[in-house]
């Protein structure tokens, strides 16, 4: 596997040398060349190595080095000097340099330095499509995170690949204190970084929660929802799509129909639209399927679920599809306690009680979404056991 460099020199003939042993290597590429005076602030995410041509009268060399160095996301740094002595790799250690070399660099002395390198992350082989399912509340409060998160995570424990979850509730998202988790970055780290975006770079943004679901979280302050647009977010989606490192993306769309969300419901390939057994749910419901269809998205393919559904409460669900003039994909039912336990606990209710109705239910809207056995696999299921009773 080849093994990336950018290569920062501070004069043309050490430039050239540089290139000379790099390009000479068994593995060594070159993905960028620039001289010491345009350090970048954010490495270039598809780096392996910084190779530097190192100059000692330069400070502000070495606080780059040790902030760079200091940040574990960025690969190891290479020293490039005219004479190595016991003072210099003393210093080169404090910085966090990796390897020093001196003129002439051997071949063999540079491919033992490549050899000791860390393992880099494989970028992962073509799979099937990703497919992007937008849940969106008709109002607040009808369990748009809570539905989410659970069914993410019942899709994840399927172990068929990676799911991504997305809040984007950008002014009041709150899906990491669904999971109890504090994660370092957030969907503004991805949409500043949109032109350096890459498999290893967005693997460093997400939070990993478990094997196979990971979590992109909205801002943590509402002056920073402003950063994003709905151009920004589509250059994101549309590049994890055509990643296609997940088998799902689930974009928590929260309950606020603006242009970002509108986005993410024009890029979805289905969108769960959540809505509760109370009036005024309901007619907030019946607006927006009016309004989705004004704006042109009344042929996406939408699911219509009911969350918090009472069998006891004064509209059946035949009394609601008739109100909303369309059928229900299903209903939720209603289990205050243990959700409003699992809520404030931060555990996804489908980990930590899955024998609940209530899971039942969101098990049922996760087959919906793809999730479940194929039916070739239930097909070989049931005709193994068959084989084995009989």
């Amino acid at each position: 596997m080849a093994i990336n460099f950018s290569l920062y020199y501070g004069s043309p003939e050490n430039r050239d040398y540089l290139e000379k042993v790099i390009n000479s290597s068994r593995q060594g590429a070159l993905v960028e060349v620039k001289p010491l005076t345009e350090l970048p602030e954010q490495v270039n995410s598809g780096t392996n190595v910084i190779f530097l041509d190192y100059q000692a009268d330069r400070p502000e060399l070495d606080q780059w080095i040790r902030k760079t160095a200091a940040d574990h996301r960025n690969p190891p740094i290479f020293l490039y000097l005219q004479e190595i002595t016991t003072e210099h790799l003393w210093k080169a250690m404090r910085l966090g340099v990796k390897e020093c070399f001196a003129y002439p660099i051997q071949a063999e002395e540079f491919q033992e330095a490549l050899e000791r390198l860390p393992l880099f992350p494989v970028e992962p082989e073509p799979a099937e499509a990703t497919r992007l399912v937008a849940v969106l509340g008709c109002k607040g409060g009808v369990g748009t995170t809570f539905i989410t998160v659970n069914t993410a995570y019942l899709l994840a424990q399927e172990d068929r690949g990676q799911i991504l979850v997305v809040d984007l509730d950008l002014r009041y998202g709150q899906m990491a204190y669904f999971l109890d988790v504090k994660p370092q970055y957030t969907l503004v780290e991805v949409i500043e970084n949109v032109g350096h975006l890459d498999h290893s770079y967005l693997q460093s943004l997400f939070f990993q929660y478990d094997k196979n679901l990971q979590l992109l979280p909205a801002p943590l302050r509402l002056e920073d929802s402003e950063v994003v647009s709905p151009e920004q977010l589509e250059k994101v989606l549309n590049y994890l799509k055509k990643l296609r490192a997940f088998r799902m993306i689930l974009v928590d769309a929260g309950h606020q129909l603006d242009d970002v969300t509108f986005k993410a419901l024009e890029l979805a390939d289905e969108v769960v639209l959540v809505t509760s057994q109370m009036i005024p749910a309901l007619s907030n419901t019946k607006k927006l399927l009016e309004l989705l269809q004004l704006l042109g998205l009344g042929n996406i393919h939408l699911q219509l679920w009911v969350n918090a559904w009472q069998k006891q409460g004064d509209l059946t669900l035949d009394d609601i599809s008739e109100f909303l003039g369309r059928d229900l994909a299903g209903a939720i039912q209603y289990d205050f306690k243990e959700v409003s336990r699992s809520i404030n606990e931060g555990i996804p209710l489908a980990k930590s009680a899955p024998r609940l109705g209530v899971c039942r239910d969101l098990r049922g809207l996760a087959d919906s979404l793809g999730g479940g056995l194929r039916k070739e696999e239930k097909r070989s299921r049931r005709s193994l056991g068959i084989f084995f009773w009989r």
